[in-house]
């Protein structure tokens, strides 16, 4: 095994290092570990896997492409499980690091081609071995920001797989085109426009990639906004439902109040004749005749309040018993309004549509929102259900046909993104819901 060959080998795998710092950087929010220690653990990984893979390949003449994809396959189970995230978001991240360094990778054989136009890409030279470390170094703390802050702002809010799994081919297209212009040997690129060619490829993929990465990550947010938007204008709604209600209540009430003055001289009329029975019949009367007040009032944030009232009338309509209790610590919380109604109202929704299939008196819906251990918000839900559920990977999924079934996942998602957890169970008859989000948490 000759020694040049090794470092060569040792020091190019090398640049996972910078990689897999920046697959970390979306997922500030969801890791198992402490940020320090869970990067100084992975950087030893990869210099152990590193000397290992590159004796193995020497060794047994293993072909050097095939060697470096299995160390990036080996390193990518092992990243995933840091995670606490989906595996359509872990290997999208992960394959778009790939096709990024690829093109970074490129570069330097190209600048090594420049310096050394007799050498090869697979010959040792420290120099642009240090060249390749410090300029994937170099674009790591240019995307650290964007990633830290705007990737991961995309990794909290998109929980829909299907998006994340859309751009892998996009990433894998770039890694298979930058293996396939991968010069072997640097003189080839001199033969005609070769090298001309080979540059204008690479600064053009760069360039698409980055502004490829900048239109998903638009589209996306603009996406997401409108349905927050959508989820402002639906609270509105119940709002303004709540207040019609209790305008309706008011006027149907002003009759009954303006002539409660005859119906007391009346009534003490009737009692001074000491007729109980008339005293009696008007009463229940009168009593039958009150209009009955439809708003109810479950604590003092506002959206809330409505949301709770539009799910209390539905539930009322349908024949479900609902009971609801709410205690808001006095301290400010951490989540917004929005945030906190999305996923009160996933939890009552799923809640609504399983009772519907039940037999109205087995229809049930329990909710508690309270304070807990004077630090955390804790949400716990509780519905009558038909007992059939379907499980992948320990996540529950629709057993609608036209469900779409990120109900829990958003709200698992969301609960994660305010350093919170949410936790789903069932018996044959009932389903529990747990959402714990802490006071003092920051997004």
């Amino acid at each position: 095994m000759n020694t040049f060959n090794f470092l060569n080998m040792f020091f190019s795998n090398l640049i996972l290092i910078p990689s897999i710092i920046m697959c970390y950087l979306p997922f500030k929010n969801h890791l198992k570990y402490r940020t320090m220690p869970l990067l100084l653990t992975m950087s030893g990984i990869i210099v152990i896997l590193s000397a290992i893979s590159s004796i193995i390949t020497l060794t047994l003449d293993v072909d050097k492409t095939f060697s470096f994809l299995l160390l990036v396959f080996i390193l990518y189970f092992i990243y995933e499980q840091t995670l606490v995230a989906e595996l359509s978001k872990s290997l999208a991240i992960f394959l778009w690091m790939c096709a990024l360094m690829s093109i970074i990778i490129n570069a330097v054989f190209g600048y090594d081609a420049i310096v050394n136009p007799a050498s090869n890409s697979d010959t040792f030279n420290i120099e642009t071995t240090f060249i390749k470390l410090t300029l994937s170094f170099f674009i790591v703390a240019v995307f650290w920001s964007p990633l830290y802050d705007h990737g991961s702002n995309l990794v909290d809010m998109l929980t829909i797989s299907k998006i994340w799994i859309i751009t892998m081919p996009v990433s894998i297209i770039f890694v298979a085109l930058n293996l396939l212009i991968m010069p072997t040997k640097y003189s080839s690129l001199y033969v005609d426009d070769i090298f001309a060619t080979f540059w204008g490829l690479l600064i053009g993929m760069f360039f698409i990639f980055i502004i490829l990465t900048i239109i998903f990550y638009n589209i996306v947010f603009e996406i997401m906004n409108a349905v927050k938007y959508e989820e402002k204008y639906h609270i509105l709604q119940m709002k303004e439902a709540q207040y019609l209600s209790q305008q309706s209540y008011i006027e149907n009430t002003a009759k009954v109040r303006h002539d409660f003055k005859h119906t007391i001289c009346l009534l003490d009329s009737l009692a001074n004749s000491g007729d109980i029975k008339s005293i009696r019949d008007y009463l229940s009367n009168y009593i039958s005749n009150m209009p009955e007040n439809e708003i109810r009032y479950y604590c003092k944030n506002n959206s809330l309040n409505a949301l709770l009232n539009h799910y209390m009338r539905q539930c009322k309509s349908e024949k479900i018993k609902f009971e609801c209790k709410v205690a808001l610590p006095v301290k400010e919380i951490s989540i917004s309004t929005i945030d906190l109604c999305n996923i009160i109202g996933n939890l009552l929704e799923n809640a609504v549509l399983a009772c519907r299939e039940l037999a109205e008196e087995e229809r049930k819906i329990e909710i508690k929102i309270l304070e807990r251990n004077m630090s955390n918000l804790y949400i716990v839900a509780t519905n009558s259900f038909n007992g059939f559920v379907k499980q992948k990977n320990n996540t529950y999924i629709t057993t609608r046909r036209t469900g779409n079934g990120i109900g829990l996942k958003s709200i698992k998602s969301a609960a994660e993104t305010y350093g919170g957890s949410a936790d789903f169970r069932n018996n044959d008859h009932e389903f529990y819901s747990n959402i714990t989000i802490p006071f003092t948490a920051t997004k």
